[in-house]
């Protein structure tokens, strides 16, 4: 007697519309995803998603907040301990670099959720204002620990750098806008922590 396949356990209604919304508002954009196409892409109804989310809006933050911790994973595997400090900026750089060459990258999802949300009081911006600020606080620490004179400067031309090139790379591509982004990069990490001359 063989063994029934195991099948695979059918995902609750809010986790078909997480995966379908994330999906959905990264490739579209989140005001041009109505309620009703989520629905029929998760193949639920309006009640399940009300019931799982209050809101759209809630429904958009939640999606925000898994982003978050997405690029957590990334950032931290380029500034975790196990990189020297002196070389934390430039894997910040080959991480950021990196992304740009997934296929399918269109920018970074909390970027293009602020373009969509002017309004720095809705919940969707104070998810991703806060995300973005926390980054910022983070990168200035790592150029503070490689020894940078101003790692205050150093860090937000960093984090500019990478909002330009992810600004930039649907009409440069992009792979020309993460070389570009590695070039400008390096050098801009190389002459911030140069050694100083012998006088």
């Amino acid at each position: 007697m063989t063994e029934a396949p195991m099948t695979q356990p059918r995902r609750s209604a809010a986790q078909r519309l997480r995966e379908v919304a994330k999906d959905l508002f990264y490739r579209q954009g989140i005001r041009a995803t109505g309620v009703e196409e989520l629905c029929r892409v998760a193949g639920t109804t309006k009640i399940s998603l009300y019931r799982a989310f209050p809101s759209k809006d809630e429904l958009i933050a939640t999606i925000l907040r898994d982003d978050c911790e997405q690029e957590d994973c990334w950032y931290e595997r380029a500034l975790s301990d196990e990189v020297p400090p002196r070389e934390r900026p430039g894997a910040y750089l080959a991480a950021a670099a990196g992304e740009l060459r997934v296929p399918g990258f269109r920018g970074c999802p909390l970027g293009l959720a602020i373009a969509e949300f002017p309004d720095p009081e809705h919940p969707v911006r104070k998810v991703a204002d806060e995300h973005k600020r926390k980054m910022r606080d983070r990168l200035r620490q790592v150029c503070a620990d490689a020894g940078a004179p101003d790692p205050a400067t150093l860090s937000d031309t960093l984090m500019m750098l990478v909002e330009g090139a992810y600004a930039a790379a649907p009409y440069l591509g992009n792979d020309e806008a993460a070389n570009s982004l590695e070039r400008s990069g390096q050098l801009l990490i190389g002459a911030a922590l140069s050694p100083p001359s012998a006088g």
